[in-house]
């Protein structure tokens, strides 16, 4: 059969990584022979291309910020006489509104389940089924993917101190959490955390340096540091076989030390991006991070006298979060040497997440997907108001561009100041 696969995008969508879960589908269901297209909007495919392939079935993936994208292409193709499958994370958690658009939504994981939708002709919200051991898995169908598009995209790069020049790609080598943040989707999945071995790690490394000769990489995952033994190994075996590109990862503050970042700088690595949230503990705790101020300090502390690059995000506009909450926040990037750069987020209260449930009497009977894009807040769940908000985290983001150029004049400084 022939299955065209629909990555939507919309004005808030950030393309700095390729869709890597479509590709993964992709391969898994091209091991049975299956014919398979992907059609990334987010790197200007037009979806002209699905008439001209005349698939049998269309799927189409969703965030909540693209799921009105979603709906809409699923609606139209649907329309045309499609058989249509919805997944991906919005999707899962509110499949009856997701069905309202589709023959079939899948809730959970979708390789094995796909495949039985193929060959079984299964219709209406079916279950996924999680794949114990990720090595299993082909490696994404990179074939498929506008590849030179997210290598040499003119977007700010994942990692922050590389040029244009540098090609940059990006991996996922694990799916899950094993921490329960509350306005993290992983709150709700309920889902094992599964990991890549090293050696599948490396296989992959080299895979995408043979074939799109990138010379720098992104570990896109939540966590890439939580399993001290294997990113141990994937590091010794970079050095081993002499992959010589610079790296970065995404990481909690409690799940480094020293010594496997002094292994990790000798591996390539130049940036560790951090989960920060807030400079203010009573925040973090409302966000059940189970980490402490002095932790977010001493992350930027070692990664400087090691020469990585400390990278993070923060997040303002939390459940009952007040201007000295977010006072603290500003506090924090002042007088932290946060040379790789933070990023500064209006916090949402995500669809079934924990968060989503503490706030269920504030959410409105009408809501707008599309305002779930980190820069407005969705509803009210403090009592700043959404302009206030936005002005306050323009000011942070000011406050933090000029920190991470050590532009610390004190005129520049108080033009940002609340």
């Amino acid at each position: 059969m022939k299955l065209a696969l629909i990555n939507p995008s919309n004005s808030f969508t950030y393309a700095g990584a390729p869709p890597i879960s479509l590709a993964l589908l992709a391969s898994y269901i091209r091991q049975f022979n299956h014919q398979v297209k992907i059609v990334d909007m987010a790197s200007g495919d037009n979806l002209s291309q699905i008439d001209e392939f005349k698939p049998d079935l269309i799927g189409i993936t969703g965030t909540t910020v693209t799921i009105n994208v979603a709906y809409k292409c699923a609606d139209y193709f649907k329309s045309k006489g499609y058989k249509i499958i919805i997944g991906g994370v919005h999707a899962s958690v509110l499949p009856e509104e997701a069905i309202q658009h589709a023959d079939v939504v899948v809730v959970g994981e979708g390789e094995i389940i796909l495949k039985k939708i193929i060959e079984e002709n299964l219709i209406g919200i079916v279950r996924g089924i999680p794949i114990e051991n990720l090595d299993e898995l082909p490696l994404p169908a990179y074939d498929l993917l506008n590849m030179e598009f997210y290598i040499k995209n003119d977007m700010p790069k994942l990692i922050t101190s590389l040029t244009p020049e540098n090609r940059c790609g990006n991996i996922l080598t694990s799916r899950g959490c094993p921490y329960n943040c509350t306005f993290c989707h992983n709150s709700f999945k309920g889902l094992k955390f599964r990991y890549n071995s090293a050696e599948k790690v490396i296989e992959e490394i080299e895979y995408l340096i043979k074939h799109y000769q990138i010379d720098s990489l992104f570990f896109i995952e939540d966590n890439f540091f939580v399993m001290k033994e294997r990113t141990k190994k994937i590091c010794e075996l970079m050095i081993e076989r002499k992959i010589r590109i610079k790296w970065g990862g995404n990481a909690r503050v409690d799940n480094l030390d020293k010594d496997i970042l002094i292994l990790a700088k000798q591996a390539g690595c130049v940036q560790v991006t951090f989960g920060w949230e807030s400079g203010s503990q009573r925040m973090l705790d409302i966000y059940n991070k189970k980490t402490t101020i002095e932790q977010n300090i001493e992350s930027i502390r070692v990664c400087n006298e090691i020469g990585i690059f400390p990278n993070g995000t923060v997040m303002i506009g939390g459940p009952t979060e007040t201007i000295e909450d977010i006072r603290k926040t500003k506090d924090f990037i002042l007088n932290n040497e946060i040379i790789g750069g933070v990023g500064v987020c209006i916090t949402a209260p995500f669809p079934e997440t924990q968060m989503w449930k503490n706030l269920k009497e504030k959410i409105p009977k009408k809501i707008n997907w599309d305002d779930f894009n980190f820069f407005t807040s969705p509803f009210p769940i403090c009592d700043i108001d959404n302009k206030t908000l936005i002005h306050l985290s323009n000011c942070l983001k000011n406050i933090a561009g000029l920190r991470r150029h050590q532009i610390m004049v004190e005129n520049e400084l108080r033009r940002f100041d609340f």
